[in-house]
């Protein structure tokens, strides 16, 4: 039986609160930030800027070529994910977006038991699919508000969330594939600079001229969001997927949607049901109950996935 990862399950409780106080934050920034293009400009950057000394560090460690490679993969998938999350506020409310982007799990388990074969023993995990179940079931209690509204729902954004879930699941894994045995900090430091050029490209299909007119509480919350929704919530998530592994990491994340609803509420005055408060509650217990199945799993040394993944 393995012992519990206090640091990972930390790491990840910080990066499923972070991302549940980001949608929040950003929809509030659509009534003075014209354009998601303009926002991705500034916030990534920003965040990749705290990320300076440990790249400053890797290099001067001297990381191999390969590494330098690979890394483009989870940081193509990063920007178009990032693209489309940025967008995706202007045509949806904070929880349909919370919402529709926790699909992203399905597609970060498949692509876990996929391409490693470690976390594949999850699979075998009755208490695994059983907190699972318990999880979705939570989360569709919780969401049903969200749900019965997708009809009505702009189709543009469902079709950005669509693809955002898509990526965002790929991430995950990619990220899992790319961080191995190096300092997860390193990683995204790397990650995030690749990606932050690619957004900083992509600035002039928006209104980035719009930055010069804001006002110095705009400009705050741009800071806030890019330290809470980006260099925070990736570094706890980068050390939670090299621990925990890219499937209970992914699930643990479908929380997210509660932490939106709740700060929804509090400083969006959107509504919250008695419903959402069951069905939120019986969610956090599903993800933990299926977190609490890697304790049950043979204990083996931890496998490098640029080995295991080829298998």
């Amino acid at each position: 039986m393995r012992r519990v990862d206090l640091f990972a399950v930390l790491c990840l409780a910080g990066a499923t609160l972070s991302w549940g106080a980001t949608p929040v934050m950003l929809r509030a920034l659509t009534t003075s930030v014209p354009d998601g293009f303009t926002a991705n400009a500034v916030r990534y950057p920003l965040a990749s800027l705290l990320y300076l000394p440990w790249l400053i560090h890797g290099v001067r460690q001297g990381v191999g070529r390969r590494f330098w490679l690979i890394a483009l993969i989870p940081a193509a998938i990063n920007f178009f994910g990032q693209t489309l999350w940025g967008i995706a506020p202007y045509y949806l409310s904070a929880g349909m977006i919370s919402f529709l982007l926790r699909f992203s799990a399905i597609f970060g388990i498949l692509g876990a038991f996929i391409f490693f074969p470690d976390e594949r023993q999850l699979a075998r995990s009755k208490v695994f699919w059983t907190g699972t179940a318990m999880a979705l079931a939570g989360f569709i209690i919780m969401s049903w508000a969200q749900i019965t509204q997708v009809a009505g729902a702009s189709w543009t954004g469902l079709i950005i969330m669509g693809f955002c879930a898509l990526c965002y699941g790929g991430y995950g894994v990619s990220v899992r594939y790319v961080v191995g045995n190096h300092n997860p900090l390193f990683v995204f430091s790397v990650i995030g600079s690749y990606t932050s050029v690619a957004l900083i490209l992509a600035a002039p299909l928006g209104r980035p001229e719009s930055l010069l007119e804001v006002s110095g509480a705009t400009w705050l919350l741009l800071v806030i969001s890019a330290v809470v929704g980006i260099a925070l919530a990736h570094g706890m998530y980068y050390a939670a997927l090299q621990r925990l592994g890219a499937a209970v990491s992914m699930l643990m994340l479908s929380v997210t949607p509660f932490v939106t609803i709740v700060g929804s509420r509090a400083f969006l005055n959107e509504h919250f049901t008695a419903g959402q408060w069951l069905g939120g509650c019986v969610l956090v217990l599903g993800a933990t109950v299926a977190m609490s199945a890697q304790q049950h799993l043979p204990h083996h040394p931890p496998a490098d996935p640029h080995e295991t993944a080829n298998e």
